[in-house]
């Protein structure tokens, strides 16, 4: 079972990297300046709530078909605006690399690269969910004693303590916390998150030391 684990976790690590060095491939579109006429091939929409403003709003993802030298290509892009003026069958234009012209846009994109931020982000957070099971699940698939479980139980909350202060620390500098306080929106959530984290895992990590005292 452990042999499986670290297999299953060594390809999705290789997957997440690769997802990532596509992603910043995919970032720069100065290469894309060749258009061709596509055409949409299927809309999907989304109903969400916004979570910030409680906001009902429509999320549409657009698959368009396009042809390069007589072959055939898909691209796809994301918007939550004006989701109702797009239609299957209805022709767009696409910006696209002549060198490699599977990397392409849709010319009315305002956010070129959100679709392959989101594949990133997700092949991120698959990565990061199946790397903390296999974490957690340590103990039985190798058999540990009470001893080994106890040390591995300190370890873990030691990791995650330190992993909640990174993300106190880093978040409120990334883009994402500056584009919400420019525009009046409270990270609140996500910052409280990560003080909670903090306090349970701190108080785990002060309980293993008082636990390991007694013992001695």
């Amino acid at each position: 079972m452990f042999i499986l684990y670290l297999c299953i976790t060594i390809v999705l690590a290789l997957f997440m990297a690769y997802m990532i060095l596509w992603y910043k491939r995919k970032k720069d579109l100065s290469s894309l300046t060749s258009e061709t006429d596509g055409e949409i091939v299927k809309v999907v929409k989304r109903d969400y709530k916004d979570p910030d403003s409680g906001d009902n709003k429509t999320a549409c993802t657009l698959k368009v078909a396009y042809s390069v030298n007589g072959r055939q290509y898909k691209t796809s892009m994301q918007t939550n605006e004006e989701c109702g003026s797009y239609q299957e069958g209805q022709s767009v234009t696409v910006m696209y690399d002549k060198n490699d012209p599977r990397h392409s846009y849709i010319k009315d994109d305002k956010q070129p690269q959100l679709v392959w931020r989101n594949y990133m982000i997700s092949s991120v957070i698959l990565f990061t969910a199946f790397l903390i099971v296999f974490i957690l699940t340590m103990p039985l698939t190798l058999d540990f004693s009470s001893a080994q479980k106890e040390r591995f139980n300190f370890v873990v909350h030691i990791f995650f303590f330190l992993f909640a202060i990174a993300g106190l620390i880093v978040y409120p500098r990334t883009k994402e916390y500056k584009k919400k306080r420019e525009n009046g929106i409270s990270a609140r959530k996500e910052l409280v998150t990560f003080i909670l984290i903090i306090g349970k895992t701190g108080f785990d990590l002060i309980w293993d030391i008082i636990e390991m005292l007694i013992k001695q």
